[in-house]
């Protein structure tokens, strides 16, 4: 177990903002390190660490000792044991509970709505920049900010039957938006000037869309998203300089 107990540094002072108390929890080593170094070093007065460890037993020990804000936990193919880790984390005996972000490099929403059925609050995907998931914690206490959580799960891929019969899956931001601009009409040339992006990486946001929602053109997709209520007529008929 790696923790740290760090008494009353982080508590508020009269109406000040106290730094967010952190327990990480992620088995794979130099992702955990680097992480953790991240956020001590140059997010130290957003984030206050309070344990790291690479065990599910370690992380619900700390989750009572340190009693922090937030929990963040990795789940991958060991997804029994996350779930247990996470079950026993969320009865922790406190008056507030950690709220908890997963990070996972899962897509499946079958996997996904497995462990969301325990009650975590966030989905993270590992590809996220330390700012997204800063943005995702922040949203997760509940903090106002003008920023989206990074991953953004269509509610219809976690109502599928649970035999998976129906496609979905998870669309990063910028796929949304890349998405949202596809069904406004633009072409690639157009999509790519909008959002600041070569064509080429457009093409691969579209690549990776397709699958995920389980069609193969961008009308299907636009047709999908509309059918499953993840697109609005508001959001594709919303004005913007093209």
């Amino acid at each position: 177990m790696e923790g740290s107990s760090t008494g009353a540094a982080g508590e508020a002072q009269g109406t000040e903002r106290r730094p967010v108390r952190v327990l990480l929890a992620d088995d794979h080593k130099m992702f955990r390190e680097g992480l953790a170094g991240m956020l001590a070093s140059s997010y130290a007065e957003e984030v206050e660490l309070v344990g790291k460890t690479d065990t599910g037993e370690d992380a619900v020990a700390l989750a009572r000792k340190e009693s922090p804000d937030v929990l963040i936990m990795q789940v991958d193919e060991k997804l029994e044991k996350a779930k247990e880790t996470l079950s026993q984390i969320l009865r922790v005996d406190s008056t507030s509970p950690p709220k908890v972000i997963i990070l996972t490099m899962f897509e499946d929403p079958r996997i996904l709505r497995e462990v969301m059925k325990l009650g975590p609050n966030t989905f993270v995907h590992k590809s996220a920049s330390v700012e997204e998931l800063l943005s995702a914690m922040r949203t997760t206490i509940g903090e106002p900010t003008g920023e989206n959580v990074v991953m953004v799960m269509p509610q219809g891929a976690l109502e599928e039957s649970e035999d998976g019969s129906a496609g979905g899956g998870v669309l990063t931001k910028r796929e949304l938006e890349v998405l949202v601009l596809a069904a406004r009409g633009m072409n690639n040339r157009k999509i790519a000037h909008h959002l600041g992006l070569s064509e080429g990486t457009v093409k691969r946001h579209l690549a990776n869309i397709y699958p995920k929602m389980g069609v193969g053109s961008r009308g299907e997709a636009v047709r999908k998203a509309l059918d499953n209520e993840w697109l609005t007529i508001h959001e594709i008929t919303a004005e913007v300089d093209q």
